[in-house]
C-alpha cells in the first residue's frame, strides 16, 4: 500500500515537473516577446481615422477612445499597439471595429465609412507585414451594402474574414432578412468575428451600471441563441462563427440552451434542459452547434470563466483574444497561464494552433 501511494506521488511529481518545463518556453516568450508561441490575437481592436471622424461628427459617446493604455481619453496608436505586441510575443493581431459600431447615420455615408475603414486595415496589413489582419465591418441591415463590401473586402483587400455585431438595433443574427448576405457567407465558407454591443431595449436598465458589465455577455449569449434557435447555423453549416468574450453568459445558462432535451456536457454526466423545447430543424441538437462555433478569450482570462468554457466546447474552438486596447496582451497571457486551467499543449493550441486551422495563410 505505502509502495503504491509513494510510486502515485513520485508519477504525480514527474507530470507536474514535465508540464512545468513544457510551459517554460512559453512563460519566457510572454515575458520577453521572443520565440514560440508567436501568438494569433483575433480580438484586436483598431481606430481607422474615418470612423473615429464619424462616431464624433454623430455625437456618439466615444467610449471607443477608452483603454488603459495611458487611461481613459487615450485613443489607440499604431507605435503603442505593436508595442504591446513584440512585449508579449503576439505575431498578428486581426483588427475590428469595436462599438459603438454603424447603426446611426446615412446609409450612403455607412457605406463611405465602412469601406475607408476596411482599406485603412488593409494598408496596414500592407505596410507592416505579417503583423495584421482584418475582420472587415459591413452591415447586416443594408443587404446590398453589404454584399459589395465582402466581396471587395475578401476579393480584392484579402481581408480574413468579416466582422459583424452581436445585435443590430431591434434584430438579432438570426433574423430571416439577413439570410441574402448568410447565404454569400457560406458559399465563400468566411470566418465571422461577432463582438457584443448593447442592444436598443436595453441601454441603461440600471442606473450607474454600465451597459458593459451585463449586456455585452447577455448580447452575446442572445446572439448565439438567435443563430442556433432560428436555425441559421443549420441552413448556412460553412460560415465559421468566433464569438468574443467566451461567449458572454451562454456557459453559465447551458441547461437552458438545451431546451426539453438532455445531453452529456461532461462526459458520463446527464445534464437535463430547462424552459421549453429544443429548437426544430437543429437535428443534432443545440450543444453540437454550439460546439462548431469558436470562441476567444478577450476578458474571460480567469479561472472561473475558462473552466467553465472549456467545460462546454473542446480546447480547439477556444482561440487568443485580447481585446487590446481595452486589455494589453502581456495581461492577458498572463491571466492565462496563472489560471492553470489549460496544460501547456493546450494553451500552444490556444495561442496560436487553432488559429492556423481557422486562418491557414498564418501557418508556420
Amino acid at each position: 500500500m505505502r509502495d503504491a501511494l509513494t510510486a502515485s506521488l513520485l508519477a504525480r511529481r514527474m507530470f507536474i515537473g514535465g508540464a512545468a518545463a513544457a510551459l517554460l518556453p512559453w512563460v519566457r516568450s510572454a515575458a520577453q516577446g521572443t520565440g514560440a508561441p508567436r501568438r494569433i490575437d483575433v480580438h484586436h481592436h483598431f481606430l481607422p481615422p474615418a470612423y473615429t471622424a464619424f462616431v464624433r461628427a454623430n455625437n456618439q459617446s466615444p467610449g471607443i477612445v477608452m483603454g488603459n493604455r495611458g487611461g481613459p481619453g487615450s485613443p489607440w496608436d499604431l507605435s503603442k499597439d505593436m508595442e504591446d505586441m513584440d512585449k508579449a510575443g503576439t505575431a498578428v493581431a486581426i483588427l475590428s471595429i469595436t462599438t459603438p459600431g454603424f447603426w446611426f447615420g446615412k446609409q450612403d455615408e455607412i457605406r463611405r465609412v465602412m469601406r475607408e475603414s476596411n482599406e485603412y486595415a488593409a494598408k496596414l496589413r500592407s505596410d507592416h507585414p505579417g503583423r495584421f489582419g482584418s475582420f472587415a465591418c459591413i452591415s447586416l441591415t443594408d443587404t446590398d451594402g453589404a454584399l459589395k463590401e465582402i466581396e471587395h473586402a475578401l476579393d480584392n483587400l484579402d481581408a480574413d474574414g468579416i466582422g459583424l455585431f452581436s445585435n443590430y438595433r431591434d434584430r438579432w443574427l438570426g433574423h430571416e432578412s439577413f439570410a441574402p448576405v448568410y447565404e454569400e457567407l457560406n458559399r465563400r465558407r468566411a470566418v465571422v468575428f461577432v463582438h457584443p454591443i448593447t442592444a436598443a431595449c436595453c441601454t441603461n436598465l440600471v442606473p450607474g451600471v454600465l451597459d458593459t458589465l451585463v449586456e455585452y455577455g447577455a448580447d452575446s449569449t442572445r446572439a448565439i441563441g438567435s443563430l442556433i434557435y432560428s436555425g441559421t447555423t443549420v441552413k448556412y453549416p460553412r460560415i465559421r462563427w468566433i464569438f468574443s468574450h467566451g461567449g458572454g453568459v451562454m456557459p453559465f445558462v447551458i441547461e437552458r440552451f438545451l431546451g426539453g432535451a438532455q445531453a452529456e456536457i461532461v462526459p458520463g454526466i446527464v445534464t437535463k434542459g430547462q424552459d421549453g423545447p429544443p429548437p426544430k430543424n437543429v437535428p443534432e441538437g443545440t450543444l453540437a452547434e454550439i460546439r462548431k462555433m469558436h470562441f476567444d478569450t478577450a476578458q474571460v482570462s480567469n479561472p472561473v470563466a475558462l473552466e467553465g468554457l472549456k467545460k462546454v466546447v473542446p480546447v480547439s474552438q477556444i482561440l487568443f483574444g485580447t481585446d487590446y486596447w481595452y486589455r494589453t496582451a502581456e495581461e492577458t497571457v498572463r491571466n492565462l497561464m496563472a489560471s492553470k486551467v489549460f496544460t501547456a499543449g493546450e494553451l500552444q493550441a490556444i495561442v496560436r494552433v487553432n488559429a492556423e486551422r481557422l486562418l491557414p495563410r498564418y501557418k508556420s
